[in-house]
C-alpha cells in the first residue's frame, strides 16, 4: 500500500459519496496556496529532522492542520447538503400538481394569516408582579364579593366618620351653651347683689334725710321697696332659667359624650376590619384592590390569546407539516416557518437564489479545506520520502490523530 493511501485510510480520509466537490479556487486562492507550500517547503529544508523534538513538533503541525480541515470539511458538507436538499425541495414543490399544489397554498396561507394575527396583537404592559397575578388567580372567583364587603366597610367607615365629627360639632355647640347659661346665672348673682347694695344705700340716705331734714320718706321707702322686690325678683328669675339651661347642657353633653364613645367604638371595630383586610390582600384600600384585579384580568386575557394564538399556530404548522411530508419533501420543518415561500413565487425565487449563492460559498469553502488538506498529506509524505529513516516515528505521530 501506497503511504498516502495508508495515512489517508490512519486519519479516516477514505472516498465518500460527496462526488461533486472539485478543488476550484480563484488565482489569488491558488498563489496564496502556493506560496503556503513554498514556505512549508523552505521552513523544512531550515530544520534539523536529526532533532527528534523539531521533527515531531512539525509532524503534529501538520497533523493538527489535517485534523481541523477534516472537521470544517465535514461540517460544511453537511452544510452543503441540507441547502441541496432545500434546493431540490423547491424543485419538487415547483413539480406539484396545480391542485396538490392549492392545497399546500391553502395550509400556507393559513398559517400566514395566524402568523400575522400574532404579529399584529398587541399585548398589553403587565403591570403586576407575578405573585399578585398567583394571588389574583387564587381569589378570582370571590374577589368580586370582598371588594364589595371592602367598598361597604370603607363606605360604613366614612359615614362613621362623619358622625363622629357631627357629635364633637354638636357636643362643642352644647358646652358653649352650658357656658352662656353659667355666665347668665353669674350676671343673675350679680344683679341681686347689686340691688340689694342699692337698696341698702337708697334707704340709708333716706333714713339720713328724714332724720336731718325731716323730710318724709315713707312713700320713698315703698317706692324703693317695690323696685328692690323687681330687681331681686328678676334677678332670681334669670338665676333659676340659667340654672334650666345649665342642667339641660349637661343633659345634652353627657348625651353626646355618651353617643360619641359608641360612634367611636364602631368607628375603631370598622377600622380594625379594613387594616385586617388590607394587610390579608396586601393593598392600601378598595381602589388598588380593584386596579390589582382589572390588571390581572387584563393580563389572564393576554395569557389566554397567547395560549390559544400558540395552540393554532402549532396546529397549522403541523398541518402544513404533514402535507408537505405526504409529498416527499425532504424537510417539511423549514418550510413550515417559511410559508411565504409556498405561496409567493417571488420569495421563492429569491430563496432559491439565497441558496445558490449559499451553496456556492460552501463548495468555495470545502474545495479551500481539501486543498489544505490535500498539501498537508503531500507534505507528510514527502517527509517519509526524504527521511525514510525516520517514516517509523512519524507515522507513529500520525497514528495518535486517528
Amino acid at each position: 500500500m501506497k503511504v498516502f493511501d495508508w495515512l489517508k485510510d490512519i486519519l479516516g480520509f477514505g472516498d465518500d459519496d460527496f462526488d461533486d466537490i472539485e478543488i476550484n479556487f480563484s488565482s489569488e486562492s491558488a498563489e496564496s496556496l502556493m506560496e503556503s507550500l513554498a514556505n512549508a517547503s523552505r521552513k523544512r529544508r531550515t530544520l534539523n529532522m536529526n532533532d527528534k523534538a523539531q521533527r515531531e513538533q512539525y509532524v503534529r503541525e501538520y497533523c493538527d492542520m489535517m485534523a481541523v480541515a477534516s472537521q470544517d470539511v465535514e461540517a460544511q458538507k453537511i452544510e452543503y447538503q441540507q441547502v441541496t436538499q432545500r434546493l431540490a425541495d423547491l424543485e419538487e414543490m415547483d413539480k406539484l400538481p396545480m391542485s396538490d399544489k392549492s392545497q399546500v397554498r391553502i395550509r400556507a396561507k393559513k398559517l400566514i394569516s395566524i402568523e400575522q394575527e400574532g404579529n399584529n396583537y398587541t399585548r398589553p404592559a403587565k403591570k403586576i408582579t407575578e405573585a399578585q397575578y398567583r394571588e389574583m388567580e387564587r381569589l378570582a372567583p370571590d374577589i368580586p364579593g370582598i371588594l364589595k364587603k371592602m367598598k361597604e366597610d370603607e363606605e360604613y367607615q366614612m359615614k362613621v366618620r362623619r358622625d363622629l365629627n357631627l357629635l364633637e360639632g354638636e357636643k362643642g355647640a352644647v358646652a358653649y351653651q352650658r357656658k352662656e347659661e353659667r355666665s347668665k346665672a353669674k350676671s343673675a348673682k350679680n344683679i341681686a347683689f347689686v340691688s340689694l347694695f342699692a337698696a341698702v344705700m337708697a334707704a340709708a340716705l333716706m333714713f339720713v334725710m328724714n332724720q336731718a331734714m325731716h323730710v318724709k320718706v315713707e312713700m320713698g321707702f315703698i317706692i324703693l321697696a317695690g323696685a328692690f322686690a323687681v330687681a331681686l325678683t328678676a334677678a332670681f328669675v334669670m338665676y333659676q332659667n340659667a340654672q334650666l339651661g345649665i342642667a339641660n347642657a349637661a343633659r345634652k353633653l353627657n348625651k353626646a359624650i355618651s353617643l360619641q364613645n359608641t360612634v367611636k367604638i364602631k368607628y375603631v371595630n370598622i377600622t380594625n376590619v379594613l387594616d385586617y383586610n388590607y394587610a390579608k390582600y396586601n393593598v392600601m384600600n378598595s381602589y388598588e384592590l380593584s386596579y390589582i384585579f382589572e390588571k390581572y384580568q387584563e393580563e389572564k386575557e393576554a395569557r389566554e390569546h397567547d395560549s390559544d394564538y400558540t395552540e393554532r399556530l402549532e396546529e397549522a404548522r403541523s398541518e402544513l407539516y404533514q402535507m408537505l411530508k405526504h409529498y416527499h419533501i425532504n424537510d417539511p420543518s423549514v418550510w413550515v416557518y417559511q410559508p411565504g415561500v409556498l405561496v409567493y413565487d417571488e420569495e421563492a425565487k429569491d430563496i432559491r437564489k439565497q441558496l445558490i449563492v449559499q451553496r456556492q460559498r460552501l463548495k468555495k469553502g470545502i474545495d479551500f479545506e481539501m486543498y489544505n488538506l490535500e498539501t498537508a498529506k503531500k507534505e507528510i509524505e514527502g517527509l517519509i520520502r526524504e527521511y525514510p529513516k525516520y517514516a517509523e516515528d512519524i507515522i507513529a505521530v500520525v497514528g495518535e490523530y486517528e
